[in-house]
């Protein structure tokens, strides 16, 4: 694993992708967060349980009030592929106050250094659980929990302490 990135650095260069229309949509990070003020959640899986009970719903419900604390992009990036990623939104949150964004081919989870092995799950290599608080790309922030399981760190009142 590669050395974690810590705040105060600027989001590593990476191809995530999108589902917009129905067409997959190919996105830079350095364009993505560029001039914005942004909060990504880094999760393990699509609708795997502390994501799709937990972690995802605490955003979606407190998205007024991160939009009102001045984040312009909320962003959901897992290592899924963009179809279920769209699936998932699509189930959880009907009115996109996140963007869904996939990480596929796990580029930037490790470039991030925040890879990590859930044989256990038969997840093979996965994200951490993390958020990360950015302005125009650069890391204000980073929370991240010790397993894929917790949920305690990254919820957002504890990021936005």
């Amino acid at each position: 694993m590669l050395k974690r990135i810590a705040a105060g650095l600027r989001i590593p260069p990476a191809s995530l992708a999108e589902l917009q229309n129905g067409e997959l949509t190919v996105l830079s990070t350095e364009r993505l967060f560029a001039g914005k003020r942004a909060i990504v959640m880094g999760m393990p899986g699509a609708f795997s349980p502390t994501c799709a009970q937990r972690h995802l719903p605490d955003f979606i419900s407190n998205a007024e009030r991160l939009s009102s604390a001045g984040f312009q992009l909320l962003a959901c990036i897992t290592p899924n592929d963009p179809w279920v990623m769209d699936r998932w939104a699509q189930e959880l949150d009907p009115d996109r106050k996140i963007r869904f964004l996939s990480d596929g081919n796990l580029e930037l989870t490790r470039k991030l250094g925040l890879s990590v092995r859930a044989d256990s799950y038969h997840l093979g290599e996965r994200s951490a659980r993390y958020t990360m608080i950015l302005k125009d790309a650069v890391i204000e922030r980073l929370a991240v929990e010790n397993t894929i399981e917790e949920f305690a760190c990254t919820a957002v009142d504890a990021v936005l302490l």
